[in-house]
């Protein structure tokens, strides 16, 4: 697939691909949903109410075990949220990316095998816990961990399998015969891999950054969880950590609970249909198997075959 193709594809995506349509009006929604709290919210997050009140008029998730909208919460917390989601998920789409055409592409080289062991090495590192070491490193200092480290941290950690499966993609890719040719005929290495390799394996990298977000998300609601990030940051997880500490899936305070989670749900959500829709934008033959096969039923059904195995089946 040339590159033109490829970005004919891409802008016509939200008018022919139903899936990518809906995905993206959610994340969408989520964002806007973030940026709204991070301008106005209802009540103030540290108001002071009546502690523990469920869902009302007055207050529509109900007051958490500390007196505070639970609403006005969600709202303020998303935005800081999504933003350190998007940006590791970023951070290992750019990385992956980079070392996966360059590992494919000289997979025989000096190159190759220096990329492997930097793959290897990324893979036995979970971030998580490169979080939780850093994080004792910066209590003993009497530091507070910020964002950046946490992005930084994610991102050198997160980005290991994306490369593993951009590198097997272009390792093929470059034993086609377009680009065998384009070598012998001298074309340059730079010309090659971005005019070439790299557009069939764009997909790859969207559905890194996708799944990177939400990697990047889970492991900060993680980290804070764990006490590994302060309590006096602004995020779910910072609701989360709330929550464990006073014990609120005990007392069945399931409107705090289902504050925390929801804008992660959302996202999850829309995050899946957009992968559902860029698979079907780099390779149409899934659509096309969808139309066959029901093309076939409806071929079937006029011979009269189809409805007799049906109604042996139910």
């Amino acid at each position: 697939m040339s590159s033109s193709s490829m970005l004919r594809n891409v802008r016509t995506a939200l008018s022919t691909n139903k899936y990518m349509t809906a995905g993206l009006a959610i994340v969408l929604a989520d964002l806007v949903f973030g940026i709204i709290g991070a301008l106005w919210t209802p009540y103030p997050p540290n108001a002071m109410f009546n502690p523990s009140q469920p869902p009302s008029l007055a207050h529509l998730l109900g007051t958490d075990g500390y007196g505070h909208d639970v609403f006005s919460e969600m709202m303020a917390d998303t935005l800081p949220t999504l933003l350190v989601g998007f940006a590791v998920g970023l951070g290992n789409a750019l990385i992956a990316l980079v070392v996966g055409l360059v590992g494919g592409y000289y997979g025989e080289g000096i190159w190759g095998a220096v990329i492997d062991v930097a793959t290897i090495l990324a893979l036995t590192i979970p971030g998580i816990i490169l979080l939780v070491v850093i994080g004792a490193y910066f209590a003993s200092a009497k530091a507070a961990l910020g964002y950046g480290v946490v992005v930084l941290a994610l991102s050198l950690t997160g980005w290991a399998w994306g490369a593993k499966v951009i590198r097997s993609q272009v390792l093929s890719i470059s034993k086609e015969e377009y680009i065998l040719a384009s070598k012998i005929v001298g074309e340059r290495s730079s010309r090659i891999i971005f005019g070439q390799v790299l557009p069939p394996v764009l997909p790859l990298a969207v559905g890194g950054f996708l799944f990177g977000t939400l990697y990047g998300i889970l492991s900060l609601v993680t980290a804070e969880f764990w006490g590994v990030i302060p309590v006096s940051t602004q995020n779910l997880g910072t609701m989360l950590s709330l929550i464990a500490s006073s014990g609120a899936y005990l007392t069945n305070q399931w409107w705090w609970i289902l504050g925390a989670m929801l804008p992660i749900l959302v996202l999850a959500v829309g995050i899946g249909f957009m992968n559902i829709g860029f698979d079907q934008i780099a390779d149409p033959r899934l659509k096309e198997q969808k139309t066959t096969s029901q093309e076939k039923i409806q071929v079937s059904t006029d011979e009269g075959e189809i409805e007799v195995l049906l109604k042996e089946t139910s």
